[in-house]
């Protein structure tokens, strides 16, 4: 077989590679537990977010103090906001808890408008709230303007403060509640000719998570010409909860399933590397971004920590097809490497099957052996410690 075949067989099966194939201009993947950043893409890029803005719209009215079931007015101004919107009209009156379903929901920008007026005076006042709320919990790279995210100069956040702002939100167990309910309804009221008249409005969640990936318990999505696809939410799995932070992707949905099943699948090594979400990257950590992800993981330390007791294992693939996995297997088992298959049950009765070399007693073979893979074949491996030996001794 010709070099090129070779490169064009491992193409077709190269393991997800958060720098190489995210299309997001900047993202993050945090350890919900602990604040630990996972993963980050030019973490403290200001972009516009879009409408992930209307999680500190909801912040801020579900902490400024007013009951969820009182009623606000809806102002021309409000009315006139352009969409995604529930339509309201000037002199209708929604709830505070009906309002806060139509934007995290619906992502209604009238809505947004209703509640910052009704709260604040005016949009100029909530706007500037928004802005000191999230400073104070930690986002100090975001500016608002409005209550909704609609493109406007001076407003941007960053993937960090979204994610940042997403953990604290999801400590309200009302924030909670509605961000992971799929379909609901709101009513808005208005008085004709002396008689209430209720206007009945079904909203759906945009959240396609909550429809179609296992653990899915909340988010909030956003476009606009200028910010692309955003999104911001959260996953728990077998006692870990991931917050993701999408922010500029063109494939939002792609970029956010890859990146938090890469989160799962290598937990254990990237909490082991990275470091707590407060803590701003240094102009040396910004600047080894563009790396292989398997080369910062496992880069050279000194000896006391390079040094695992049973080993180091290179993973180069991962497959919910037995087929596949097979396949690559027998092509690293003829190129001489002790490769084999391990099968890795999931929730619900599925399973993974992982392709792994090794193991390697010290980490620089385990490194040198991945950068052979990677120059022979194009195949990024990433770099793990090797489980004990008892549970490698029975692989699939």
């Amino acid at each position: 077989m010709t070099p090129f075949l070779i490169l064009l067989t491992f193409g077709s099966v190269w393991p997800f590679s958060p720098d190489v194939d995210l299309t997001a201009r900047a993202a993050l993947l945090m350890d919900a537990a602990t604040g630990k950043v996972l993963y980050q893409r030019d973490p403290d890029l200001r972009l516009p977010p879009a409408s992930t803005t209307k999680v500190v719209t909801a912040i801020l009215a579900l902490e400024s103090g007013r009951k969820l079931g009182e009623s606000l007015t809806v102002s021309k101004v409000a009315a006139r906001v352009p969409a995604s919107k529930l339509y309201l009209r000037p002199g209708q009156t929604i709830t505070i808890g009906h309002l806060l379903y139509g934007i995290l929901l619906s992502s209604a920008n009238d809505a947004s408008i209703v509640l910052a007026e009704g709260i604040a005076g005016s949009v100029e006042n909530f706007s500037e709230r928004m802005t000191n709320k999230a400073q104070g919990i930690g986002a100090v790279n975001s500016h608002f303007t409005n209550p909704h995210g609609l493109t406007a100069p001076d407003h941007y956040s960053t993937a960090r403060d979204l994610a940042i702002l997403f953990r604290y939100a999801m400590r309200n167990p009302t924030f909670s509640e509605i961000v992971q309910t799929k379909i609901s309804s709101v009513n808005s009221t208005s008085t004709v000719r002396k008689r209430t008249v209720a206007r009945r409005i079904s909203v759906r969640n945009h959240n396609r998570l909550l429809w179609n990936f296992d653990g899915a318990i909340g988010g909030k999505t956003g476009y606009t010409h200028a910010a692309q696809k955003c999104f911001v939410g959260a996953v728990a799995r077998n006692g870990v909860t991931l917050i993701i932070a999408i922010l500029g992707a063109r494939d939002q949905w792609g970029d956010t399933k890859q990146l938090l099943e890469y989160g799962f699948d290598n937990y254990q090594t990237l909490k082991a590397a990275t470091q707590p979400a407060g803590q701003t990257a240094t102009s040396e950590q910004a600047s080894i971004r563009p790396e292989r992800i398997a080369t910062i993981l496992a880069a050279p330390q000194d000896d006391t920590r390079s040094k695992s007791s049973d080993g180091y294992l290179l993973q180069v693939g991962a497959f919910r097809e037995r087929e596949r996995a097979d396949s690559l297997l027998k092509q690293f088992s003829a190129k001489g490497l002790e490769a084999f298959v391990e099968k890795i049950s999931l929730i619900e009765g599925q399973t993974t099957y992982r392709v792994r070399i090794g193991p390697y007693a010290e980490l620089l073979e385990a490194q040198e052996v991945a950068k052979e893979i990677l120059d022979q074949s194009g195949l990024r491996a990433l770099i793990l410690p090797a489980p004990p030996r008892e549970t490698r001794d029975n692989p699939s």
